[in-house]
């Protein structure tokens, strides 16, 4: 009989895994919250969401995934396996095609090497993949309800309720989100043509752009065009001084060196 803390409220949301889906209504990190529950010894395909993190955190340092009280989903699903090429990606894929359920005609959503969500050219997700052993840590912040952002993002950042306010459509809630989230998880993660779904999405290919190979700040920037991805996943890049073809398996082109006349 697997045993878990009684602040975690078993919810009554439909899980293609087949697994619990746990919520709180506040927590610092849903990641950590997942760590403790996989000691708990709970199954593959587990979830844990929360109306409001005070600690989301991103996947560089320093980073942090902020929203408004129980406006967006923010989760991470526990996974009892060892991750396939371009888990990420995948995770990327998953997420896309659910936005892509509840947007309007016409639009459609971008995935950003290595690990957003966007439309428009704006953030609607980020994704924070880790592992321990043969356990998985899935977690995701997806945009659905907030229409304000800090700051730094307010040009950066998008949600379901800032297209809902010019197209119409109807906003779904954080429950209905999560079940067509878990849906395409688990229909993503054993898809033999992800790849290729992956590449017609990938956001600014064929075009210049910036990178910033490696960890951030530790590497100058590179001119070049993103050609698509590698086999398992890494980021086929063309440097247009060398015309050389790089592999590149971290890094990434943030906001403001979106193309080559950012570097001027």
């Amino acid at each position: 009989m697997i045993k878990v803390p009684a602040e975690y409220m078993n919810e009554a949301v439909i899980n293609a895994f087949n697994a619990p889906v746990y919520a709180l209504h506040k927590t610092d990190s849903t990641m950590r919250d997942a760590r403790l529950l996989a000691e708990c010894g709970v199954p593959d395909g587990t979830v844990v969401r929360s109306d409001f993190q005070t600690a989301g955190r991103g996947r560089i340092d320093g980073r942090i995934w902020e929203s408004a009280a129980g406006k967006d989903l923010l989760c991470t699903v526990i996974l009892r396996r060892r991750p396939v090429p371009g888990f990420t990606l995948r995770v990327g894929l998953a997420v896309a095609r659910t936005f892509d359920l509840f947007l309007p005609d016409g639009i459609g959503t971008a995935i950003k090497w290595p690990n957003d969500v966007l439309v428009s050219g704006k953030k609607l997700a980020g994704i924070l993949c880790e592992n321990s052993g043969s356990t998985l840590y899935v977690g995701t912040g997806f945009n659905i309800g907030s229409t304000s952002f800090p700051a730094c993002l307010a040009d950066k950042a998008s949600s379901l309720a800032l297209i809902a306010e010019q197209s119409g459509i109807p906003l779904p809630g954080v429950q209905n989100m999560l079940e067509a989230y878990l849906a395409q998880l688990k229909e993503v993660l054993e898809l033999e043509t992800w790849h290729e779904e992956v590449n017609r999405k990938l956001y600014r290919k064929g075009e210049p752009i910036v990178f910033l190979p490696g960890d951030p700040g530790c590497t100058a920037p590179v001119q070049g065009t993103i050609e698509g991805l590698g086999e398992s996943g890494e980021l086929l890049f063309r440097d247009a001084e060398t015309d050389q073809l790089h592999r590149f398996f971290s890094g990434e082109f943030p906001f403001g060196y979106g193309d080559t006349s950012a570097s001027s």
